[in-house]
């Protein structure tokens, strides 16, 4: 069972209310299974719809339609097309909500959301989302939910705080032809004891984390050990492929093909549970052990560009272990920060706060002395010293 937070905020001094997501499996039937493939393909649908309406508009126009506008042209694709009646209508509403949301994010700040785009059956997430309206969707027992047109869906069994409230439920289907529901409530946040350490992180590829304290811990590597098996799996899916177009046949109809690309992506999904569920268990034990935690703001897909680093940086996953600390943090009480990416972390001595660009010049030096208070330093110790006493300092 995966769990997320989405946002903090304060009912009162006492009680701190958290917003969360609940990600269980999904066991539906047959007739449920098409019912969920068609809602999401509906959905996609009226997305691609609206946003070619929008453009058309701004091209006759130089305008784009009101959000009014785009609800009450959902009215006019059902009349149109009458197989979006068939599915949660609810949901159609949410996908042109969510597109709503997107172009307004995009005329507020343009630098940071792009413009909307299609969405593909192919390609991207494949899911949709059902809000909470008079308990349309709701959660019947611990192995079992009600969402609207599917009725009463078998799941695996999971658990739920003892009060909570459900704002929506987001139904996805995988590579693997899996489906999982995410279940976003707002509960009662449960603070963990104090410790009364406190640590700054250093990360790195060697070892994954290096603490100022000492403690280091090991770099899984997920992809790594299956870097053989996937390149193997995935030269036989290219051969098929090139074989296959060359004789022009459809490849949704070639069973082996189909056999083959679902081979590639369990293998590709086994890489990425084993490594959430490791960022999980590491995340949990680093809230449980410190009550103070300080890292790097680290801008991992610059970094990724580094042809050397990449497959090693992007075997990592840096950003989903700290988004895993950031908001466990938040949810347990604990204090986390991040020192800017650009702080000289390791060309700085911890112990006199010397800054020595000439002597830390290159990644490859690992060990150095100060000259001005003669220390030793390991580069990834003392990076994480420093990093601790900047989180610690004013103004971070």
């Amino acid at each position: 069972m995966y769990v997320s937070i989405f946002q903090i905020k304060e009912r009162c001094e006492c009680i701190t209310v958290v917003q969360k997501g609940i990600r269980v499996r999904l066991y539906p039937t047959e007739e449920q299974e098409v019912l969920i493939d068609k809602t999401i393909g509906c959905c996609r649908f009226v997305h691609n719809q609206t946003l070619e309406n929008c453009k058309q508009s701004y091209e006759q126009a130089q305008h784009f339609p009101s959000q009014n506008e785009r609800i009450k042209n959902l009215v006019s694709l059902k009349k149109v097309y009458e197989f979006l009646k068939e599915v949660d209508s609810t949901a159609l509403q949410q996908s042109v909500r969510d597109l709503n949301s997107a172009l307004d994010n995009f005329f507020k700040n343009r630098n940071h959301f792009g413009f909307p785009q299609f969405k593909s059956k192919r390609r991207g997430k494949q899911s949709y989302r059902t809000p909470y309206n008079n308990s349309n969707a709701k959660i019947l027992d611990n192995k079992h939910l009600k969402l609207p047109k599917l009725g009463k869906v078998r799941t695996k069994k999971f658990s739920m705080p003892d009060e909570y409230r459900i704002f929506n439920i987001t139904v996805e289907k995988t590579n693997t032809n899996k489906y999982y529901a995410s279940i976003c409530i707002e509960t009662e946040a449960q603070p963990l004891p104090k410790t009364g350490k406190q640590v700054g992180f250093d990360l790195g590829l060697i070892d994954l984390l290096i603490g100022s304290d000492g403690t280091r811990y090991e770099r899984p590597k997920f992809a790594y050990a299956f870097r053989d098996k996937l390149a193997q799996e995935q030269r036989k899916l290219s051969k098929m492929r090139t074989k296959l177009e060359r004789v022009n046949a459809n490849l949704d109809e070639c069973k082996n093909y189909q056999k083959q690309k679902h081979k590639v992506a369990k293998l590709h999904e086994h890489i990425a549970n084993c490594a959430k569920d490791f960022n999980h268990k590491l995340s949990r034990k680093l809230v449980e052990e410190y009550d103070f935690i300080a890292m790097e703001d680290l801008n991992v897909s610059d970094l990724i560009k580094n042809r050397r680093l990449a497959y090693s940086i992007a075997d990592v996953r840096w950003s989903q272990l700290l988004t895993f600390i950031k908001y466990k943090c938040e949810w347990y009480g604990k204090v986390f920060k991040q020192v800017d990416r650009f702080y000289a972390s390791s060309k700085i001595c911890s112990e006199c706060g010397t800054y020595h660009k000439d002597i830390v010049n290159s990644l490859s030096v690992r060990e150095w002395v100060c000259p001005d208070c003669g220390t030793h330093h390991d580069r990834d110790m003392n990076a994480a010293k420093n990093i601790l006493i900047k989180a610690l300092s004013v103004g971070v």
